[in-house]
């Protein structure tokens, strides 16, 4: 198949952790390199954002990254990105070649490329990465904020529209269907996988100074102020918390806040940031960690944790992130509470328990390497196969 994946508003190539780059970064550019690995051709359609970017990369084989002009090419941050849909739209309709089908990613991607797919007579499958909370939403455990006023009825135009959903978790399917009113059967899951080639578990001594991990977008939907504070009641003092990633466009005060709560809880000393990570550099900080703390509020799915349990580092979270309980490995340390004394006396006894620390490292990677980037290929072609059939 001649595959078209769009991302609008960040390209697949971009390193996540920096700014409004993430897990949808990894899925994207990961499935598409299995996908032509097994000899389908995809080219990935995205906004440029800076001149200097080449009009086409050839990624790799039958893989190709487009950049097109919508607006003047400079960063947007998501608040400001829905004025780009419209020019983005009409540049994919005039430099998209001969396709068989079109998979967007974002509601962004969505709202661009499900006309060009009418007008091709070919069919349109999206998917969202992350769902808007409701306009009412008074929590952050409902999902991210709107950042523009179009992104509901958008998010609602393109599940009615397009011919099949493709969800990450059975948890955001259920969201999508309960919250856009689209039948259960135009959904399908493809759950992402991880490199387990590439995440693995540390095979030398442990490091000289032991550390928590933190790896996520500096903003409050990430709940880096729980791992603080969580990290702050402690009891080993030789312990230090790692918060690797960089601020959100739309928050970039945010890291300033962190700091300041971690000097008044009195842990400073023994806090980094260490900013956005590449994808080498990240994959040593897991594999070097003694735990991973994932305190989101919502979670699609949770590409980092099954990241971090490839490395065979165990992930402490809250169960009521969303699809976090379809990517974490059964070993006693997804909460069903976000108080801040039941982490760290979780977490102490963890680190005081040798034989859970053996087993729960020897669970988190079997876990992730049930969940390898074929299993997402394969899903996502019997989605595309049923569509085109």
């Amino acid at each position: 198949m001649r595959l078209a994946f769009i991302s609008l508003h960040t390209s697949p190539l971009a390193e996540p952790g920096r700014a409004d780059a993430g897990g949808m970064n990894v899925v994207v550019s990961r499935a598409a390199r299995e996908l032509a690995r097994l000899g389908h051709h995809a080219d990935l359609y995205t906004r440029r954002s800076d001149p200097e970017t080449p009009r086409v990369i050839e990624v790799e084989e039958r893989l190709r990254l487009i950049t097109l002009d919508a607006g003047e090419p400079t960063p947007l941050a998501k608040s400001e990105m829905e004025q780009a849909i419209a020019p983005f739209s009409a540049a994919l309709d005039e430099a998209i070649g001969e396709v068989d089908l079109i998979h967007s990613h974002h509601w962004f991607s969505g709202v661009a490329a499900l006309p060009v797919a009418r007008r091709l007579r070919i069919p349109h499958v999206q998917s969202y990465h992350s769902v808007a909370a409701p306009a009412d939403a008074a929590s952050l455990a409902l999902g991210e904020q709107s950042e523009s006023p179009g992104r509901i009825a958008g998010e609602r135009a393109i599940a009615v529209g397009s011919d099949l959903v493709v969800a990450v978790s059975q948890v955001e399917a259920d969201t999508i269907i309960e919250r856009y009113g689209i039948a259960p059967e135009r959904v399908r899951i493809a759950r992402p996988g991880v490199g387990v080639e590439f995440f693995t578990p540390r095979t030398c001594p442990p490091p000289e100074h032991p550390y928590l991990l933190f790896a996520a977008r500096l903003q409050p939907l990430k709940g880096a102020d729980l791992a603080l504070q969580a990290f702050a009641g402690i009891d080993d003092a030789e312990l230090r918390l790692l918060l690797a990633g960089d601020a959100s466009d739309d928050f970039g005060d945010y890291p300033a806040t962190l700091r300041t709560l971690a000097a008044d809880l009195g842990i400073a000393d023994r806090v980094e940031f260490v900013g956005a990570c590449t994808r080498d550099r990240l994959a040593c900080l897991m594999r070097e960690a003694t735990l991973f703390l994932l305190p989101s509020w919502s979670e699609t799915f949770g590409l980092v944790a099954l990241e971090s349990q490839a490395s065979g580092v165990p992930v402490v979270g809250w169960s009521g992130a969303g699809g976090l309980k379809e990517a974490v490995a059964d070993t006693g340390l997804l909460l069903d509470t976000r108080d801040v004394a039941v982490w760290a006396e979780t977490i102490n006894r963890f680190l005081a328990d040798r034989a859970w620390q053996e087993r729960a490292s020897a669970a988190s990677r079997d876990f992730a390497c049930a969940h390898t980037w074929r299993h997402t290929a394969d899903a996502l072609l019997a989605a595309y196969q049923e569509v085109r059939n």
